[in-house]
Formats: structure tokens, C-alpha cells, sequence
């Protein structure tokens, strides 16, 4: 996300006019042919790149005429596929959401998470239905000209945005003992909402009352919430309103399911597929974007996590933020005493200030990492409620950081809430230089693992196996560790080198590990051992 100082997200260079590059036959496994994005770790660059072209600030009224939603775009539920054991229901079509009544412009409490069937088994798929209070947008939409970057789809008439109302959607749920996700493909496919079954949180933030603003590629988005999938450019991407197909998904241990979509000006196919499996708590994300077309073609792809962590409506002060490397990149910041855009900063503590702290971002900011060390995340001290995301750093090499600082929350909802947004990406960047580009009949792929952790005090270093924290205070040292599966581990606390306490617990999904220590001094570090092998050394 990108808001400069005029409250817009179109600080970023647009657009898509890269030039098509020939294509290495020398890929990543899991990939197909693609132009090679350079190095590992990102560098501001010497030269302005590749100029793309910039979207008007400004939603254009280019005539009276509204876009119909497009019937062809209408998400089309496929038979089960299964690799196992099958599930009974036979998905339904789903049914265009239509207004059931007007609901005031107040801030609605955060609904409370569902209790789970009794017949729910290991892990379960299947569908049901969440109601959304939405600002009426889509009689607003008006047809883009061929000159606008974001053409062929469409802009959108802020003034002709009718009142607040209730809908029904059709949803997909994917649930197992620990984690619920719910999917939403009429609204780009996303992941509407994201729970933690062990603790009762809701990790994602839920907007009490969706309006359009006026952020994002198009010059119009909507902050509905949950994980959404951005794609073919920068910023949220162009089709994340509209419907995606999608098809629910067995196997003999999981369940899943896969949605997808075709851009309208490249033609490049999406997909996303999730999979919960039984007894683990890792929500599994795998995108794939493939080139049908017979010429390259540019691309960006994004999950961006709209999230809260901290049990209400918006994060609080002692939700900090855990991103392995040295230094960020600003991609843009309504704070004069940070860099501009492309300007480094070392992280976490720049110019006397922890900004691994989310207090101390007092003005919006987004920051992109310059290293792909394969795991981020964040936690909330007084919620004691975290995630962890990890991802293969070597194809998926992007993580940024944005929350809104003081800008209104009236921006895109009615009342006070909140939320901060963890992005994963492809492309190190949103900057042009940063697009890749997919060759004829390629593509790409690459799974990552999302889990939640709770109980552990912190988040000082993970892996997609283990989750630890480690806090010195005062009167001694804090150790904590979660696991999204059943585990055991080793846990040696060492001062200047010498062992001062070792414990081996048992950690899971439902059984994270917390202790302290007494001892004064400096010289702290905690080895990490599973299985006999040494995981990591952590210094606080």
C-alpha cells in the first residue's frame, strides 16, 4: 500500500510498459521461464529504470455510462477434486450478493468467531455464506478509455456510490482442529478471514463497513479485509473486486481450494491453491501465474494480509513486527524524518527510533525488506497473538510492512478500525525495475506456509517447523516457543558460552512453551535444537 501526502497510493510509478526480455532456460525448481529479477538482497537502484506510465490521481468521469458486472467473470464452482477421501456436498453456484437492508454508518463490534460442528472431522471443506456491510459501488463503475493505464478495467464515479447496506455472499470454508480460513471468490478469491481456533482470535482485521477509497492501481480499492491476492501489477493489483472461479479440492490427509483468474489485458492466468491438512495449524498458500500468450509479459504478484493480532478492531502498542535484515527500503512515508522513496533505512532502529515497534510509526509508511531470508511476522505482546509466514526467499522474494500511521480511518470505513497490512510478494519491490516478466507458454509457482502463534511471550526467529522468542529483562531471560504441528525440542539458554539452562518440551498448535530464567548480566544466547540438529543460535 502507498499513500502520499494527498492520501492516494499513487506515488508508485504505473502502469506495465516494460520491455520483453528474453527469457532464461536456467529456473528455479517450479518455475518456468522467466527474466531473472537480479540479486537476492535489494539495492537502491542508480537510475530511474524503466518509466512506466502513471495513473490519473484522479477518478476520470468519462461519460454517464456504468459498467455491468461482467457475467463471464462470475466465479464458477468446479466438481470436487479428489486425490482421497471425497467430501458429500456438490458445490452450488454462487448467487450475485443483492441488499437485504440498510444498516446505519456505525461501527459494527467484530463478529464473534463460529464454534465449530461437532461433526467437523481432521480437516474439513465446504461451503457457507458471510454478510458484508458494503457502501454500493458497483452501479458506480465507469468505463475506462484505452489511454488510461489500468484499461480495460474500470473506473469509478465516487459520487454515484450509494449507501450502506448488508449483503450475503456465498464463501468457502477450509477448517481443521486449529485454523479456519474462510474464502471469498467473489471478492477476488481472497482470504476473507483468518482464525486462530485455539486461542478464539481473529487475526485478520474486519472491516465493519466496506466504502471505496480512493488508493490502489485503478485510483479506487476496497479495504474489505482478510488476504488478498494483487496481481498483474503493483499496489492491490487490478482484479481484486471481481469474481474468481474456484474449486474445492480432497486429498487423503487435507482439504483445500483453488481459485483463479485470467487478467483482461495480458491474458496471464492466476491461481492461487490453499490447503489446510489435519493436525497442523500451517495454512499452505501456493500462486501460480502461467503465460498462455505467445509473447512475454510483465507481472507483479502480492498477498497482502490486512491484520489486527490483537483480539479488537484495530492493533495495538505493543504489537511489534519481526523482519530478518539489516536495512528497508522506503516505498513511500508521510514522516519528514525518514528517507523518500527508494531511500534505505537500517532496521529495525533508524535514527534513535525501534520502528520493529508499531507505536512508533506515527505516520504512514510502507517499507519494503532487502533481504529474503524466507520467514517474517509479527506479534502482539498484550494479545499474546502472532503469525508467522514463510516462503522460499529464492522465487518469492518480497515482504513489506505498511500501516497507516495517522491517517483517518474514514478513508475507507465508518468508525475507528484499524489495521496494518504484512505483504508477500514475487518482485522484491513495487518500483518498475522490480517487474518481472514471463516468457511464452512459462510460468511460475511456489508454495509458502502461514501459521499462528500464541503464548510465547514474542517473535525473535522462526522457521515454517518452529516459532521462538527470547527477551532479556532485567531480572533474567524469557524463552518461548510454538509449533504448527506436534514437535520436540531443544532449548539450551547460554551465557558467554556457557550453558546456564537447557529444556526439552514437547510444543504444538495448542501447547506453545514459555519460561524465564533468573540471571543478571549481558552475554545471552539461546540454541535451537529438533531432532538433534542445531537449528539456530539466537541473540536477543
Amino acid at each position: 500500500m502507498n499513500h502520499p501526502r494527498d492520501n492516494r497510493r499513487g506515488g508508485t510509478i504505473r502502469g506495465l510498459c516494460l520491455l520483453l526480455l528474453s527469457l532464461s532456460a536456467c529456473a528455479p525448481p517450479g518455475v518456468g521461464p522467466i527474466t531473472p529479477t537480479g540479486r537476492e538482497t535489494l539495492v537502491p537502484p542508480t537510475s530511474p529504470g524503466l518509466t512506466l506510465p502513471t495513473p490519473s490521481l484522479t477518478p476520470p468521469v468519462l461519460s454517464s455510462a456504468t459498467v455491468e458486472p461482467a457475467p463471464a467473470a462470475s466465479p464458477t464452482p468446479s466438481p470436487l477434486i479428489s486425490e482421497g477421501p471425497t467430501i458429500t456436498e456438490s458445490p452450488a453456484p454462487l448467487a450475485t450478493p443483492s441488499p437485504t437492508g440498510f444498516l446505519s454508518p456505525t461501527e459494527t463490534p467484530l463478529p464473534p468467531i463460529p464454534e465449530p460442528s461437532p461433526a467437523v472431522p481432521s480437516v474439513f471443506v465446504g461451503e457457507t455464506s458471510v454478510i458484508l456491510n458494503m457502501y454500493g459501488w458497483e452501479s458506480a463503475l465507469l468505463a475506462s478509455e484505452p489511454d488510461q493505464p489500468f484499461y480495460p478495467y474500470p473506473a469509478l464515479n465516487f459520487d454515484a456510490v450509494t449507501g450502506l447496506t448488508s449483503r450475503t455472499y456465498p464463501a468457502v470454508v477450509l477448517e481443521n482442529a486449529y485454523t479456519r480460513a474462510v474464502v471469498l471468490p467473489q471478492l477476488g478469491g481472497r482470504v476473507l478471514h483468518w482464525d486462530d481456533k485455539v486461542t478464539g482470535q481473529r487475526l485478520t482485521y474486519h472491516n465493519p463497513s466496506i466504502k471505496p477509497t480512493r488508493w490502489g492501481y485503478r485510483g479506487w480499492w476496497l479495504a474489505t479485509g482478510g488476504i488478498e491476492w494483487a496481481f498483474p501489477t503493483d499496489e492491490h493489483g487490478l482484479n481484486e473486486y471481481r469474481p474468481w472461479h474456484y474449486q474445492l479440492l480432497s486429498g487423503e490427509d487435507w482439504r483445500g481450494v483453488r481459485v483463479w483468474d485470467t487478467d483482461d489485458r495480458t491474458g496471464l492466468e492466476v491461481s492461487v491453491t490453499l490447503r489446510l491438512y489435519g493436525g497442523r495449524s500451517e495454512l499452505f498458500v501456493a500462486p501460480r501465474i502461467t503465460n498462455p500468450t505467445d509473447v512475454a509479459q510483465p507481472f507483479q504478484f502480492w498477498s497482502n494480509a490486512m491484520l489486527t493480532l490483537s483480539g479488537t478492531s484495530r492493533p495495538s502498542e505493543k504489537l511489534i513486527f519481526w523482519v530478518p535484515t539489516e536495512t528497508m527500503m522506503v516505498h513511500s512515508t508521510g514522516d519528514g524524518s525518514l528517507p523518500g522513496p527508494r531511500g534505505v533505512m537500517s532496521w529495525p532502529e533508524y535514527g534513535g527510533r525501534d520502528f520493529g515497534r508499531y507505536v512508533e510509526w506515527h505516520s504512514y509508511l510502507g517499507l519494503f525488506a532487502t533481504e529474503s531470508r524466507g520467514a517474517a511476522g509479527a506479534y502482539d505482546l498484550g494479545s499474546e497473538q502472532g503469525f508467522v509466514r514463510t516462503y522460499p526467499g529464492q522465487i518469492a522474494r518480497g515482504v513489506k510492512l505498511f500501516a497507516l500511521g495517522d491517517l483517518p480511518a474514514s478513508l475507507y470505513t465508518d468508525g475507528e478500525s484499524r489495521y496494518f497490512e504484512f505483504w508477500g510478494g514475487y518482485t522484491r519491490s513495487f518500483f518498475p525495475e522490480d517487474y518481472a516478466s514471463l516468457a511464452p507458454g512459462g510460468f511460475v509457482s511456489w508454495e509458502e506456509r502461514w501459521y499462528p502463534i500464541h503464548g510465547i511471550g514474542g517473535l525473535d526467529w522462526a522457521t515454517e517447523q518452529l516459532a521462538v522468542a527470547l527477551r532479556v529483562e532485567e531480572e533474567g531471560v524469557m524463552v518461548g516457543a510454538c509449533a504448527p504441528r506436534p514437535t520436540r525440542v531443544t532449548l539450551t539458554l547460554l551465557q558467554h558460552g556457557e550453558v546456564a539452562a537447557t529444556w526439552s518440551p514437547s510444543v504444538g498448535p495448542d501447547a506453545p512453551f514459555r519460561t524465564f530464567h533468573t540471571g543478571r548480566g549481558d552475554g545471552w544466547r539461546l540454541r535451537v535444537e529438533q531432532g538433534g540438529r542445531i537449528l539456530a543460535e539466537i541473540a536477543p
